[in-house]
């Protein structure tokens, strides 16, 4: 299938799962307010599918500049999807937990997320958690996810949904150069999911090597905006004032979150061939009709996505 198809086929399954959950006006939480432009094109995307609907966006924070908002019994909840349910990513999910606590009877939409524990014992304790939170719908975002979720939270609502990001069109942020550059490129992850730092024989000597950029290094175009927002947040942590989260909102959303799409498109526009370990530099790639190798992740995310929802794609196979 050319990707063209594939990415209508994806935002298709994506309408047919999600929209008839969301009933009324919704508060929008866990912002990725951070250097990973992957977790910033789920947003960008989740923005575009939200446009679809008549409801209306009533608040919209992270887990940094939420505050404890009044937030009525009939509003939605809408909680940010990615790869960071479970106790490998330990702030997001905790802060995931507090919002379902502190509106229990709130109806919560998880959007499509990755599964993964590392110890027993958590797994122990969040099904007792979401057993006694059956107002929470949890999408999966792949096979190995749904399977884990039904047989560990039987009490919620499980969805297999494919990601936001595939909602982008990314030829808004920038022209999608379709012309031959003759470089390739090994997009190696530098945390804790990196599945082994050895050089894979199949990938070629002179690919160049890199993560997101605003994960290597920040360009000059962002030292101003970095700059107010670490003085916004001094004085939010220690005044604890509202409207000063409320300006880093806007910030993230009007400055960072644009800017880093026009990134990725840059970043992705340099390569033809693209080796990758991350999946959204994949996802990314593959929708802007370069040639993508996927590679896999520590624990199995990266290649779980691709059996579910890209076996079929042409320019996109694993490694």
């Amino acid at each position: 299938m050319i990707y063209s198809d594939k990415i209508q086929q994806l935002r298709s399954i994506i309408n047919n799962q999600l929209l008839p959950l969301i009933d009324s006006d919704y508060a929008y939480l866990e912002l990725p307010y951070y250097e990973n432009i992957g977790d910033t094109l789920i947003w960008e995307g989740t923005r575009i599918f939200l446009k679809q609907i008549k409801y209306k966006c009533l608040y919209s924070a992270s887990s940094t500049t939420f505050y404890h908002h009044k937030i009525s019994q009939n509003t939605t909840i809408l909680l940010q999807g990615g790869g960071n349910f479970g106790d490998l990513w330990e702030v997001p999910h905790s802060f995931r937990k507090k919002i379902i606590e502190l509106y229990p009877s709130n109806k919560v939409i998880i959007f499509p997320q990755t599964v993964w524990y590392e110890h027993q014992e958590n797994i122990k304790a969040d099904e007792f958690f979401f057993a006694n939170h059956t107002n929470v719908t949890m999408c999966a975002r792949d096979k190995v996810s749904f399977k884990f979720m039904q047989e560990h939270f039987p009490k919620n609502k499980v969805l297999l949904v494919p990601d936001m990001a595939f909602f982008i069109d990314f030829d808004k942020f920038g022209k999608i150069n379709t012309a031959k550059t003759e470089r390739s490129l090994y997009a190696k992850r530098v945390d804790k999911e990196l599945k082994n730092d050895i050089w894979p024989s199949f990938i070629p000597q002179n690919a160049e090597v890199h993560d997101w950029p605003t994960i290597e290094h920040k360009t000059p175009k962002y030292a101003h905006a970095d700059y107010i927002v670490g003085w916004l947040n001094f004085f939010a942590n220690i005044k604890g004032i509202k409207p000063i989260n409320l300006l880093i909102d806007l910030m993230r959303a009007h400055f960072y979150r644009p800017q880093y799409i026009k990134d990725c498109v840059k970043f992705i526009n340099q390569y033809d061939t693209i080796y990758s370990t991350r999946l959204h530099i994949a996802i990314a790639s593959a929708m802007m009709g370069k040639k993508v190798y996927l590679m896999d992740n520590s624990y199995g995310k990266n290649f779980s996505f691709y059996n579910t929802w890209l076996r079929d794609l042409d320019n996109t196979i694993i490694l």
